[in-house]
């Protein structure tokens, strides 16, 4: 009797009726996020991350050979020594947006379809035929957030992104894109999949912190009384 005069004390049975209607509605509010939530964290570790970004693919670029000058230039923002297929090149960030220099003749450059699938090639371990798409505003990519450059993809559906500057910006497998997917129902942005910070999770979030916490409560009742 003295377990159940405290029991009683400790959540009546009017309170009882509350936690347990409070912990049915927000789990029938909350439920379905709960589930995409366990079963996107489940799909997000299964595999290694290195092996969802493709990083195992990609290859050590050569060493480079320095070259003997630097062009006259203004308004530069940004200023790299790269590569391209070996050959070395400025990388210049201005107003006028990212662009390759000749580092030998100081002349432009531009990728060719040609030079991006052999950047493709040379820098992953990727084989088999493969198809270049040009990347523009006209034709923006799904999978990657770059709107100039070229897409390599290969017979395996792994597409390789190549930069207006000759880098690979991106590698994306097939696991990636279906990563991605779960990501952005995890984060509950369906069509960016960038914001992890708005009023919808927070709000969803603090429903199953309820559904929870409401649920432990009716559970140490209900070993307590037995």
């Amino acid at each position: 009797m003295a377990k159940c005069g405290y029991s009683t004390a400790m959540l009546s049975p009017r309170a009882t009726r509350i936690v347990r209607w409070l912990h049915l509605w927000g789990g029938v509010i909350i439920g379905i996020q709960i589930i995409l939530w366990v079963a996107s964290g489940l799909i997000m570790v299964a595999r290694p991350l290195d092996e969802v970004r493709g990083t195992t693919l990609r290859r050590d670029p050569p060493a480079l050979v320095m070259p003997a000058g630097l062009p006259a230039l203004a308004g530069v923002e940004r200023l790299e020594l790269g590569q391209l297929l070996g050959r070395p090149v400025w990388k210049v960030t201005d107003r006028q947006g990212k662009r390759l220099i000749d580092a030998a003749t100081g002349q432009p450059m531009a990728v060719t379809a040609s030079q991006a699938e052999a950047i493709a090639r040379a820098g992953t371990t990727l084989t088999g035929p493969a198809i270049v798409t040009a990347i523009t505003p006209a034709n923006p990519a799904s999978d990657w957030r770059d709107t100039s450059g070229w897409r390599v993809a290969f017979g395996d559906a792994t597409r390789v992104y190549i930069t207006a500057q000759g880098d690979i910006g991106a590698v994306r497998t097939p696991w990636w894109r279906f990563y991605d997917l779960f990501w952005g129902l995890h984060i509950m942005d369906w069509t960016e999949r960038e914001n992890t910070h708005h009023p919808l999770i927070i709000i969803s979030t603090l429903l199953s912190l309820g559904v929870v916490l409401t649920g432990a409560l009716l559970t140490v009742r209900h070993f307590w009384r037995r």
